[in-house]
């Protein structure tokens, strides 16, 4: 017997979260190389009083990566600010339909920033782009994480539409006011 629609879609959003866990995870990793780092260069500052020539750069680039991997995880957790007043005004089929019309606005623009930022580091590992400082870095490394981070949100936003479907979403969860 062929398995469920319900089914399918359930297992795919169970995958898109245990993918969006795992950039968090990297993207945790890389709020700790940012700390170590910033930690590093306060040290030698004060106790060496020279800088980390490449301490600027690789802070820029974790906060970079820190940021897209970790989107997508906090999408999932309902951590992003949003403005609740329309769904508290909006009965809840209506309330439901604007939710879903938000997750496709959101993939929407989500997909033209992976598009955006995937042409960039495509064009910086082309081009043999690396950065203007001491260390050199070939810049399609941090774009092509950022680009994987804003991809994954992209698939949060997907996973978000389909609880949507499901009954699941926002509006449709009792317990949303506690995580907002």
């Amino acid at each position: 017997m062929p398995a469920r629609p319900e089914a399918l879609t359930r297992t795919l959003v169970s995958r898109i979260d245990a993918l969006c866990t795992a950039a968090a995870v990297l993207g945790a990793a890389c709020l700790a190389g940012l700390f170590l780092l910033i930690l590093s260069e306060v040290l030698a500052r004060n106790l060496l009083g020279q800088s980390l020539a490449f301490s600027w750069d690789f802070a820029a680039y974790g906060m970079g990566c820190c940021f897209f991997l970790s989107a997508a995880n906090t999408m999932k957790n309902s951590g992003h600010v949003r403005v609740t007043v329309l769904f508290e005004l909006l009965p809840p089929g209506p309330a439901r339909i604007a939710e879903g019309v938000a997750c496709v606005l959101g993939m929407l623009v989500s997909l033209a920033l992976v598009y955006a930022l995937g042409d960039m580091a495509w064009l910086s590992y082309v081009r043999g782009s690396t950065a203007a400082s001491v260390v050199k870095t070939p810049l399609w490394i941090p774009q092509s994480l950022m680009t994987l981070g804003a991809l994954v949100f992209v698939l949060a936003l997907v996973a978000q539409f389909l609880r949507v479907l499901l009954g699941e979403g926002h509006v449709d969860r009792p317990d949303i006011e506690d995580a907002l």
